[in-house]
């Protein structure tokens, strides 16, 4: 079975952006608009802030919804992150 996170949690957040704009209609549902994931050179996994995007529509008015998501685990070896954003 594959991971499905990532389209878990854009649709989690598309509920929040409804929540929060509730007689908008949703332009654009939210997407994750980096999904990268960089090796250092000591081999660690160094997971890049991951801004979210999604648009709600009222009229002629157009309002973006924008958030930044920063995981707390490794998605490779699942160890808990320490500040410096290593795991």
């Amino acid at each position: 079975m594959s991971c499905d996170c990532i389209s878990r949690l854009e649709k989690k957040l598309t509920e929040e952006m409804v929540k929060r704009y509730p007689d908008w209609e949703v332009e654009e549902k939210v997407k994750f608009t980096e999904k990268e994931l960089i090796l250092d050179s000591k081999g660690a996994v160094v997971v890049l802030g991951n801004p979210v995007l999604g648009r709600v529509r009222r009229g002629k008015q157009i309002r973006k919804f924008e958030t930044q998501i920063l995981p707390q685990y490794c998605p490779f070896c699942g160890k808990k992150k320490t500040e410096g954003g290593e795991g």
